[in-house]
């Protein structure tokens, strides 16, 4: 008798997913090549801290896992950012220059503190004062990134702001990502207002004090969530370790899975992983599926965590963290202090960092063994931080091809790939390369599809 549901890939999407099946009282069995579950999302102990391997964090607006948090039983346990300290730093010149207060990304809504600012140059201080008469525009088909800071605000804007900021998100070229995809709102603002100060300024409601922080996270780390889960499907999923060899058709209704040397049929299979993964394994069963889902394209990260004795180090963590401009890096795109950011996470007497690599320099420096990489991130930080003191602790984390590229014409292939899936049933794809990269995104998509789902008893 086939399976009801056999998930591939035990990240934050296939674990929310099997929940949510759960829900719907769906049994399903979870394959996951790794010994851990969890994806990106980790959580290391060390010397009293919470440092995590992933993302640490998740945007607050974006209500999905607040949610499942409760569903879970552990809403008690989200913590926010310290957003009282929420300063980001640029590097410009080789200085950490503090973001001017009121930038939505690479619009500015307070004039005094972008005007007064020594990120900008007078040319982009002008260009602010002219881009407020700018005429609504309807732009015909889908557009870059860069075509549309550049005509609001022109290059420094692009290279100083908008760059740095998408880099931790997406690590990828503005010139390909997508403006419609990666970022609606201000296509919105430039086809309703023509300027986007303008939209911003009448779209966004000031923040009531108290009003709750930019970040969530959990206390115990971002890994409290990924526990949750295991423990709360731990009774209607069976867990199989094992890598997945293919899935393909068995007739128009069922589907066979080939795992550790087994077959295993299924009313209904969950691709709960990376595009590049989904289509090796449908290749057979859907080749036009299988192409569509490889020119996805991705790029890499790599994350280094450091821990610093609190007595010997000099630079004040007066911030979150800093970004580092394309033609500032050396090697490092941003690093995270997370002493400031996430106090509860550090114990005393110690200083936490994160350190982010993103391509081209994540892929150009793979290569490098994890010794030789904690020196190039440590010079770099000791190069925009000023300090002279070593690391007592550190740890690399390599997440090749782990950050879905949503470029010129992303909405149009996902539309391809929709159709295509219809001609697939019983097949569905849950992951943050087709509607949203984060793990709010990833844990409404996992809603989404288990709710489709409908297996006979």
């Amino acid at each position: 008798m086939p399976l009801p549901v056999f998930i591939v890939g035990g990240g934050i999407s296939g674990l929310a997913t099997a929940f949510y099946l759960k829900e719907r009282g769906i049994r399903s069995t979870l394959v996951e090549e790794s010994a851990r579950l969890g994806g990106l999302i980790l959580t290391d102990k060390v010397a009293g801290c919470e440092l995590e391997g992933g993302p640490d964090s998740f945007i607050a607006i974006k209500p999905a896992v607040a949610q499942l948090a409760g569903e879970l039983g552990i809403a008690h346990k989200l913590i926010g950012s310290n957003d009282s300290a929420r300063q980001i730093f640029i590097v410009r010149n080789g200085a950490l220059v503090p973001m001017p207060q009121g930038m939505q990304m690479m619009v500015p809504t307070k004039w005094r503190a972008a005007l007064e600012s020594n990120l900008f140059s007078p040319e982009t201080k002008h260009a602010f004062l002219r881009e407020r008469f700018s005429k609504p525009r309807q732009r015909s088909g889908d557009f870059s990134i860069r075509e549309l800071v550049v005509d609001h605000f022109g290059e420094e804007s692009l290279e100083y702001l908008t760059e740095p900021l998408l880099s931790g998100v997406y690590g990828g070229n503005a010139s390909a990502l997508s403006a419609r995809s990666v970022l609606p709102r201000f296509v919105e603002w430039e086809e309703q207002f023509g300027s986007l100060i303008r939209g911003a300024q009448k779209s966004t409601p000031a923040r009531k004090p108290g009003g709750g922080s930019f970040f969530q996270s959990f206390a115990g780390g971002m890994g409290t969530l990924v526990e949750a889960l295991s423990d709360a499907i731990a009774d209607s999923c069976t867990f199989l370790q094992a890598k997945v060899d293919f899935v393909n058709r068995d007739g128009m209704n069922a589907w066979n899975v080939g795992a550790n040397g087994q077959t295993f049929a299924a009313s209904h299979v969950v691709l709960a992983c990376a595009a590049h993964q989904s289509a090796r394994l449908i290749a057979q069963a859907d080749p036009t599926l299988s192409a569509l889902l490889g020119a996805i394209q991705y790029s890499s990260s790599t994350l280094v965590t450091l821990l610093f004795e609190q007595d010997q180090f000099t630079h004040a963590l007066n911030g979150f963290g800093f970004l580092v401009p394309q033609p500032e890096r050396h090697a490092i795109a941003a690093a995270t202090w997370i002493n400031t950011k996430f106090p509860s996470r550090v114990a005393p007497g110690k200083v936490a960092l994160r350190a982010f690599l993103v391509d081209p320099e994540a892929t150009q420096y793979d290569s490098l063994g994890d010794t030789q990489l904690v020196e190039l991130v440590c010079k770099d930080l000791k190069r925009f931080m000023g300090f002279a003191v070593e690391p007592s602790y550190s740890r690399v984390y390599r997440w090749p091809c782990s950050m879905p590229q949503y470029v010129v014409g992303h909405a149009k292939h996902c539309s391809q790939i929709a159709s295509q899936l219809e001609q697939n049933p019983g097949l569905h794809l849950v992951s943050n390369y087709l509607d949203g990269v984060g793990i709010p995104d990833c844990v409404r998509i996992a809603s989404v599809t288990a709710s489709k789902i409908n297996v006979l008893s």
